[in-house]
């Protein structure tokens, strides 16, 4: 059983931790698309209706 305790040490491991998996071709078009494009998103205060706007830059 695994568990966690508090204590003065510090955490050494002699594994490498960095492991690095190829990003999901989906994930890859998601980031592309945030960063080519602009969002502003305004809320009407008296009908709490939202309006987003995309801009491609």
């Amino acid at each position: 059983m695994n568990y966690a305790r508090i204590s003065d040490q510090l955490f050494v491991t002699a594994k490498d931790l960095t492991v690095r998996k190829p990003l999901a071709k989906e994930v890859k078009a998601r980031r592309e698309y945030i960063r080519n494009h602009q969002f502003s998103i305004s809320v009407n205060p008296s009908t709490q209706e939202t309006e987003l706007q995309v801009i491609k830059e």
